[in-house]
């Protein structure tokens, strides 16, 4: 007789127990495709202990045949339970259950070949059709080719699957599964060739080693600091969800002063309340037994997806973690208040697809009132705020396509003057279907898409041709103020298309004043300083909007070729002893600065009083005029003015 070769049963039985070990070191045991590699891997560790095991009673020449069979036939049991679990696998890394589990017919086709091979090698035991003994010798019989057969169709059933969703799949993991095919084919080859030479688990190892450094791969997918998932696997996930019309729940999560904390407490501290929060959310997945997967985004943003089979503990679940985040978080010496908005959906009945569902999640906080209740998607009021922030891109194309775009003006009271000398060009958005669009949602999405350059040069362009107008001239109006975004100031030869526009429409520099924020003052941008110094040596000169809304560099501020600062309402709307304080030094030594200072948010006459007392330069805001159309102005100033001048 010849001896069997085990040593790459040996081989196989080290990288599988290596593969076991990784899987459950690194955690990877929630979720379906986790829960399944896993199986996939016993499996192949116990064919793997079988075939070890009835090679040795081979080599021993054990003179019970039956028992030889035996063990035989239970090794190849358990190794063809590997390529059903295998497609099983494939299936769960596309999450397409929903669609599976309502074809009874489809479960019923994929177990007939698995339930024909099983009775066939149950049958080998005594009839030994499979594999068999004649003369002593251990022989693979015809009927074997029945059970290779059964095992190619489930591989080749999985790789099929991934070819039909290969959209779903990245390129290195198409790769890796379609690499199980040719290593199943030279099992197959090998077999029937050599069969003292034990390939069947060393081939299937390999496939599982690959599966395991491809596949497998948490450092992708798991935030280092929280242990849960990241950003990146929430995006993948969603994507398989949408395309695959795979129904899901969400509980959102933003904590809407989380960069706050973060500038409060260090960096550990800051990896502590992500961890706390993160432990929250969990605990309350366990505790309404949802099921979900957790996800840690960024800048305090999480995730909680709860799959069909366990939608209805949505509510359940966003009320306990509700709860839990309204209680204050102990962080070594601090107590942590977090302002956390949670917001439930399902999707795609509440969020059509994976744009929408980013687009609303990385500012429904922003733009919703907190009340400190669970919020819904399919909510009036937050299906207003979702419609804008999922449409933004359409809406403004809209716009310029319908001309839903129009330029009013904010009058700008001289306190020496006693009358009207300028104004602020403001952009509104009107769109057919939303209405009012406010300038806080469409501005920043205009930003992110790069609408925001042909808006500015379309605000530019209607300013330009009023100042153009007879009736500006008749107005008696020194200059309109216009207003550049962070990206128009950072964009190459923006100093060329505004002094282009002017030339165009006659409008002198000393008619137009460009306003920047603080914001945008902070940066260090060399394409920014360039388009100022150009803009500034034209004779064009600057405002300073929101003045005490950021973190100033005073020798920015000081470098720049700012006229006008103009004071943010928060400096009116907070008149505490204090800041009316820092108050009266800002305006003190903004005059020493040499420069002029506007007071915007301006609602009473009190407030007129003690501005003009403290010697601010003008007053904008409501006690005035809010922003109003060209034709409204006009009428506006022309009446102001000449009641004014009369008195």
């Amino acid at each position: 007789m010849t001896e069997r070769l085990i040593y790459l049963d040996i081989a196989a039985l080290v990288i599988l127990v290596i593969s076991l070990i990784s899987q459950l070191t690194r955690r990877m045991t929630k979720g379906a495709a986790n829960q399944f590699f896993l199986l996939l891997i016993s499996i192949s560790l116990l064919s793997c202990g079988l075939e070890i095991w009835a090679d040795i009673l081979d080599n021993l020449e054990i003179a019970d045949f039956t028992l030889r069979r035996f063990a035989h036939s239970v090794q190849m049991i358990v190794y063809n339970m590997t390529t059903p679990c295998f497609l099983m696998y494939v299936m769960s890394l596309t999450s397409i259950w929903h669609k599976i589990r309502r074809h009874k017919l489809l479960w019923v086709v994929l177990a007939l070949p698995f339930a024909a091979d099983i009775s066939l090698l149950i049958s080998n035991i005594f009839t030994g059709i499979v594999v068999d003994y004649p003369d002593g010798i251990y022989t693979i019989m015809p009927a074997a080719f029945a059970t290779y057969a059964a095992a190619g169709f489930y591989i080749i059933l999985a790789l099929c699957y991934v070819i039909f969703y290969r959209k779903l799949f990245s390129l290195p993991k198409i790769i890796c599964l379609m690499c199980q095919i040719p290593l199943a084919g030279i099992a197959g080859i090998i077999i029937p060739l050599l069969p003292d030479i034990c390939v069947t688990a060393f081939t299937g190892s390999v496939g599982i080693l690959l599966i395991a450094v491809l596949i497998q791969r948490p450092e992708e997918n798991v935030d280092s600091f929280t242990g849960l998932r990241k950003f990146s696997a929430y995006a993948e996930d969603m994507k398989k969800y949408f395309m695959t019309g795979n129904p899901v729940s969400l509980v959102m999560v933003n904590i809407s002063n989380f960069e706050t904390i973060q500038n409060i407490v260090d960096y550990d501290q800051t990896n502590d309340l992500l961890k706390n929060v993160g432990r929250i959310i969990t605990t309350a997945n366990k505790a309404s037994k949802a099921h979900g997967q957790v996800y840690y985004l960024d800048r305090g943003r999480f995730r909680l997806v709860i799959n069909s089979f366990y939608r209805d503990s949505m509510e359940k679940t966003a009320e306990l973690i509700n709860t839990e985040l309204k209680k204050s978080i102990k962080i070594n010496q601090f107590d942590l208040n977090l302002i956390a908005y949670v917001c439930t959906a399902r999707c795609p009945e509440d969020i059509r697809d994976l744009k929408s569902l980013m687009a609303f999640g990385v500012e429904f906080n922003t733009k919703l009132p907190y009340n400190g209740e669970v919020m819904h998607a399919d909510n009036d009021s937050v299906r207003k705020v979702m419609s804008l922030l999922t449409g933004m891109d359409r809406i403004i194309d809209n716009a310029f396509a319908n001309h839903g775009f129009h330029v009013y003006y904010q009058p700008i009271y001289s306190i020496e003057e006693k009358r009207f000398v300028s104004a602020e060009a403001l952009l509104r958005l009107i769109d057919e279907k939303e209405g009012f669009v406010s300038p806080e949602i469409f501005i920043p999405a205009a930003e992110k898409s790069g609408a925001i350059h042909k808006i500015g040069e379309f605000v530019l362009e209607e300013v330009c041709k009023f100042i153009g107008s007879e009736e500006f001239r008749r107005l008696g109006i020194s200059y309109i103020e216009v207003n550049l975004s962070v990206s128009q100031c950072m964009q190459h030869g923006l100093s060329e298309k505004i002094l282009g526009i002017m030339n165009k429409y006659g409008v002198s520099p000393e008619q137009i004043n460009l306003e920047i924020t603080e914001t945008a003052a902070s940066y260090d941008q060399s394409v920014m300083t360039e388009n100022l110094t150009d803009l500034s040596k034209a004779g064009i000169a600057f405002s300073l909007d929101d003045y005490g809304t950021g973190y100033s560099n005073m020798y920015r501020i000081a470098a720049l070729p700012l006229k006008i600062v103009k004071l943010d309402k928060t400096f009116v709307n907070n008149q505490s002893s204090k800041m009316w304080t820092i108050l009266q030094n800002t305006v003190k030594m903004i005059k020493d600065l040499n420069m002029e200072i506007v007071v915007e948010g301006i609602e009473t006459k009190d407030m007129v009083k003690k501005f003009s007392e403290l010697h601010c330069d003008f007053i904008q805001g409501y006690y005035y005029s809010k922003p109003i159309p060209q034709d409204e102005f006009v009428k506006f100033v022309t009446e102001r003015n000449s009641a004014a001048a009369s008195v």
